[in-house]
């Protein structure tokens, strides 16, 4: 019997033992169960196999009311080593964003939007389209279905470049008809279309100035507008030959857009995308910002606000852009039509307020613009459109504004060598320094550099036409006139008459310029005789200067020092006397 109860209780100790074990195992399939990685992978199994149907339905639901394009647009910009680069801008022309930390950017995908484009960096080179054609490719148009746009950047070997140098040309206005003009004293008319000479005189002087500079020195080109002249309807081979003229040199060169380059028609406007890319953008070199836009708002087909306009959202965009730019910067606004004068203005414009100057008003946009551009190390304002130079200066509510606008490339419209001001035709170069404008002059075309004005008696007759006359000088004292480029109110101008300096006196005021007016008065061919007369109510003349005699025989030196530390001299013996003197021997030299 004893036996039998220790056989009983071995067995129960067994079975138990076998429980133990078997509980055991179901807790530790439990335990692993429910591990984090089982955790998830269970999870991750069950969503799927349950969701696939309802997925299935949502997917075949939503086909009806997705929309056709995609929310965004997105991109990455990396180097050329592959390596993300960040914080660099971005925009669709409407929105603007910088790129993140994966050098990632994300837009809202806008039906009104033609491009993507970046602000190219100070410290990366300025893409170009060819080897040959070095005009700016920083954009990439978008394309119906396409959501995705990326770029590759080229970074400076040295870094962000601390001087280099901007030739601003102000309006190339070329067709590749034949215009007859005159370039000898004895009246032999020469026809030559307006893009062989703008590529056989502008851009040959051009690449010699470059020639000139310190080896290595960059070098980087603008274009003010207007860069075509339209007769009769789209011309796409006057579109190619200009870009491929001002794409010829090493210098990488930016475009805008003008009031010829699209005369009120959209296919005007949308060929020149075409051919140039986004009408408003930006870009950085050295520590300038450039802000470039389209301010020709037309009234009808044909006419525009003059002062320049921007629409509201060109003013939401150009604030998003300045908020995304580091205050360091000198910010330099680029457009065509200037903002500080003009006598065909928009409503809400306001009166510059010279009094000079009446029938003139300033853009409505000014005053908004002046205050996003104070929080910077400093601005500039630069245009073209006029075919005369002017720094015109203004008070504009508590703000003293000088806007730098550009002399032709093409004078008055290649029916010459002189724009309307007396100017020759010609360029800009501007030296920059950190955020320090270091140096600027003006630069005639097959003119040393160094030669910045030309002088005049004010009693010479220029087919009609004098100084006297045009300004109310006294006749008979030998008054000496001086047509000073580019000079504005920070310029010093002196007549020094026998070893003593007399300061010159500024002529202020809407006129015209007598030697430049009597000379086109005979040649005008193309373009109204009004343009270029008392009769144009846009011509304004502040660079010029007049000094009367203490002696009839004395030894004169005309002294002009700019605000950059050059000083330029002139002698009595390079006084202009012929009435159709037309700088011909300025372009006796051989062309290239």
């Amino acid at each position: 019997m004893k036996i039998k109860y220790i056989i009983i209780s071995v067995v129960a100790l067994a079975c138990t033992a076998i429980a133990v074990a078997f509980a055991m195992k179901i807790l530790q399939k439990k335990a692993a169960d429910a591990s984090p990685a089982r955790q998830k992978r269970t999870t991750i199994i069950k969503r799927t196999a349950k969701a696939k149907p309802k997925m299935q339905k949502k997917t075949t639901d939503s086909i009806a009311t997705q929309p056709k394009t995609m929310p965004f647009i997105r991109g990455i910009l990396r180097d050329t080593d592959g390596k993300p680069v960040a914080g660099v801008l971005v925009s669709n022309g409407i929105e603007c964003t910088l790129t993140d930390s994966l050098g990632e950017y994300k837009l809202k995908n806008d039906p009104a939007a033609r491009f993507v484009f970046y602000s190219v960096p100070s410290y990366c080179e300025v893409p170009v389209h060819s080897a040959t054609d070095r005009t700016a490719n920083f954009y990439l148009p978008i394309l119906k279905n396409k959501f995705r746009y990326n770029f590759t950047l080229t970074r400076l070997p040295g870094g962000t470049e601390t001087n280099y140098r901007m030739i601003v040309i102000g309006d190339p206005q070329v067709t590749n008809a034949f215009n007859p003009y005159y370039n000898t004293p004895d009246d032999n008319d020469i026809e030559m279309s307006d893009v062989e000479r703008f590529t056989t005189e502008t851009m040959v002087d051009i690449r010699r100035t470059m020639r000139a500079l310190p080896q290595g020195t960059p070098v980087y080109g603008l274009s003010m507008g207007d860069d075509v002249q339209y007769y009769g309807g789209y011309n796409p081979m006057l579109e190619r030959q200009i870009r491929e003229a001002l794409g010829s040199s090493d210098m990488r060169l930016f475009s805008l857009i003008g009031n010829h380059d699209q005369d009120g028609n959209p296919e005007y406007l949308h060929k020149w995308e075409e051919n140039w890319g986004p009408t408003d953008y930006s870009f950085d070199r050295g520590e300038e910002h450039y802000v470039c836009f389209n301010n020709v708002q037309f009234l009808r087909k044909g006419g525009y606000y003059s002062p320049g306009e921007l629409t509201d959202r060109q003013m939401k965009w150009l604030q998003q852009d300045l908020s995304l730019t580091p205050k360091t910067k000198k910010v330099i606004l680029c457009y065509h039509i200037p903002l500080t004068f003009g006598n065909s203005p928009f409503h809400l414009a306001t009166p510059v307020g010279n009094a000079g100057e009446k029938g003139h008003y300033a853009s409505s946009r000014l005053s908004a613009l002046l205050s996003m551009l104070m929080e910077f190390r400093g601005y500039e304002l630069f245009c073209g459109h006029t075919h005369f130079a002017i720094n015109h200066e203004i008070e504009h509510e508590g703000h003293h504004v000088l806007e730098h606008c550009h002399a032709a490339a093409c004078g008055n419209i290649w029916q010459s060598n002189v724009n309307i001001c007396g100017t020759p035709n010609g360029y800009y170069v501007y030296s920059f320094s950190g955020t320090r404008l270091r140096n600027c002059y003006y630069k005639g075309t097959f003119w040393d550099a160094h030669k910045q004005m030309t002088l005049f008696r004010a009693d010479t007759d220029f087919n009609g036409e004098s100084y006297a006359a045009d300004w109310n000088l006294s006749r008979g004292k030998n008054i000496i006139i001086a047509n000073v480029f580019n000079a504005d109110s920070r310029w010093r101008i002196y007549a020094e008459e026998n070893g003593v300096e007399y300061p010159m006196q500024r002529i202020d005021s809407k006129g015209q310029d007598a030697f430049a007016t009597g000379y086109h008065h005979k040649y005008e061919v193309a373009t109204s005789f009004r343009f270029i007369s008392k009769q144009n109510s846009y011509l304004i003349m502040n660079h010029l200067y007049y000094y009367e005699p203490k002696h009839p025989d004395s030894d004169i030196m005309i002294i002009a020092r700019d605000p950059y530390g050059n000083v330029f001299r002139e002698s009595l013996d390079e006084v202009v006397t012929e009435p159709f003197y037309n700088y011909a021997h300025y372009y006796k030299e051989e062309k290239n």
